[in-house]
């Protein structure tokens, strides 16, 4: 019988106590074995472990080990697909009832916070502006980083 041991910078499921839904968390700090704080992977807020809601504490460990194992398998899609949608749910529950989410073209400017339709990725929340002509976006399937403000020149006369 193999034993699976979670350490810090391990990531588990948790309830997170900022965003309230369970959501991966990586572990900061242990007391024996026994998760005792952790930093959420959705919202950056560090607090106290507590199980995933709507489990039973004997399940817990179970659950710690299958988390466990997962993030160490050959399959960390998985685990990263798990984090984005967690992660683009709790922007997509913060849209505004009625918000029509503008079309995405380069050459547009882009604010933070705004919430655009992406031909291939779909809808998603600008989190951050990059640069002059980048911004960070969360789509359901994780953050892209999107050219933006971009002036479409035409190519100049070759002869």
């Amino acid at each position: 019988m193999s034993t699976v041991s979670i350490g810090p910078g391990d990531d588990v499921e948790a309830w997170c106590t900022r965003c309230r839904m369970n959501l991966y968390h990586r572990v900061i700090a242990l007391v024996g074995n026994s998760v005792r704080t952790v930093h959420c992977l959705t919202c950056g807020g560090d607090h106290k472990y507590h199980p995933p809601k709507n489990v039973k504490a004997s399940e817990e460990k179970v659950i710690q080990a299958k988390t466990a194992k997962v993030g160490k398998s050959s399959k960390p899609n998985n685990r990263a697909t798990n984090k984005a949608i967690g992660e683009w749910t709790v922007f997509m529950n913060e849209m505004p009832p009625g918000t029509i989410p503008r079309s995405y073209r380069v050459s547009d400017a882009y604010g933070s916070r705004e919430y655009i339709e992406h031909p291939v990725f779909g809808t998603g929340r600008v989190i951050d502006i990059v640069g002059a002509e980048k911004i960070q976006v969360i789509f359901k399937e994780g953050r892209k980083v999107l050219i933006c403000n971009k002036s479409m020149k035409p190519a100049g006369n070759l002869g």
